[in-house]
């Protein structure tokens, strides 16, 4: 857990934690020019990302080459004024932000970093604008991953969702360096990623590896990352594991059908989008889960959920509304291509890699399917009223 401690200095919200208690020899006079180890200082591959970024916080992880104190410069400007650190030795960091202001920009560097990153809080409000896109299948390391994540970058999305799958072949930790953060670490550093287990991502320890590296929200009955909830200005998000209905023996799938329920219910957000891995509509290589379709569909549908998406299928598939509901899958972030199909739900299909961007603005959405060369090859646009969606 990344352990959060706010403080008040000179009138403006600073955050600092300092590391106690060990035999350390901590130089801050440094200004972390160097990483705080016990040997060398290089950055590994596992440089630092953001987390859970949400309207007034937000974590920063990183791994050092060896064990060691962790300290991060940060404030709301580039000078980077404040420090701060995570009370640990160890290789494995993260300090969570508290106190930060909606809508707005923070600059940080961990130590051992050569450059300066920047996030942007989520914004709040029912007039809320903002770009989020959405990613599946993607951890190989391929020459398909990378150019989808170039065109990620492009996109320059506040926050990214991924379907499952993250890492190939089975979720391992040692896979996590090439298939993850070397693919994506021009984008990680200030844009969230909030990703969701696929069938690969729990073969090893029910996902263990996959927990330990995303800091994610613990608002489930587990007090877990397997499923949760976020807001991002007037949306309201849920990852969902539908690996559970399988082969996750980390938690129970009736729990997390009973938390969705009473989630859905209390949401206030005009907006709701659900993502999870297996697709409940596919007319590809897997097809329909039907399993998952029966437990979760009408949850989805008398919730009022606007979007689904999914991935497992390595294609890209819209349906009609069903129920009032649109099903994506976008299972196109990397790994090999299946054969689209089509039936009587779908509204378009292709086999392609690709990212979906979705651009919300106020009460109006715009959902597209883009391939690395930038080409548009699927548009939805809908209102919240859900009687306007064109596509």
């Amino acid at each position: 857990m990344a352990k959060r401690v706010s403080l008040l200095w000179r009138g403006r919200r600073v955050f600092r934690v300092a590391t106690r208690g060990t035999n350390a020899t901590l130089e801050t006079s440094s200004i972390f020019a160097r990483s705080l180890v016990f040997g060398r200082a290089e950055p590994s591959a596992r440089d630092q990302y953001v987390q859970n970024v949400s309207a007034r916080s937000a974590v920063i992880a990183w791994m050092s080459e060896e064990p060691g104190a962790g300290f991060v410069e940060c404030g709301e400007t580039p000078e980077l004024e404040h420090e701060q650190g995570d009370g640990r030795i160890g290789k494995c960091h993260a300090v969570t932000l508290s106190g930060l202001r909606p809508g707005s920009r923070y600059y940080y560097r961990v130590a051992g970093a050569r450059k300066t990153a920047s996030f942007r809080t989520a914004p709040e409000g029912p007039g809320s604008s903002f770009t989020f896109a959405v990613v599946g299948d993607s951890g190989t390391g391929s020459t398909a991953q990378r150019a989808v994540a170039g065109l990620l970058e492009r996109m320059q999305p506040d926050l990214i969702l991924h379907t499952g799958d993250v890492v190939y072949p089975k979720g391992e930790d040692a896979d996590y360096d090439p298939n993850f953060f070397v693919p994506y670490r021009r984008i990680i550093g200030s844009v969230p990623i909030f990703p969701s287990l696929g069938n690969h991502d729990v073969e090893t320890k029910n996902g263990a590896p996959y927990l330990e590296t995303f800091h994610l929200p613990r608002n489930n009955p587990e007090d877990t990352g397997r499923y949760y909830s976020f807001d991002w200005g007037n949306a309201h998000f849920v990852a969902l594991d539908s690996e559970l209905y399988y082969d996750d023996e980390g938690g129970d799938p009736k729990r997390q059908k009973a938390w969705l329920e009473r989630d859905l219910g209390e949401t206030r957000q005009p907006w709701k989008f659900v993502f999870f891995h297996r697709p409940p509509y596919s007319s590809s290589e897997h097809g329909s889960d039907l399993v998952v379709r029966e437990d979760l569909e009408p949850i989805l549908a008398r919730h009022g959920v606007d979007v689904v998406f999914n991935g497992h299928d390595h294609d890209y598939e819209r349906t009609v509304q069903i129920r009032g509901v649109t099903y994506v899958v976008t299972g196109g972030g990397g790994k090999d291509l299946y054969e689209a199909g089509e039936s009587e739900w779908t509204a378009f299909s292709r086999s392609a890699h690709h990212a979906v961007r979705v651009r919300v603005n106020g009460d109006r959405l715009r959902l597209e399917a883009v391939e690395p060369n930038g080409v548009v090859m699927d548009r939805l646009n809908l209102r919240l009223d859900r009687a306007g969606a064109t596509g």
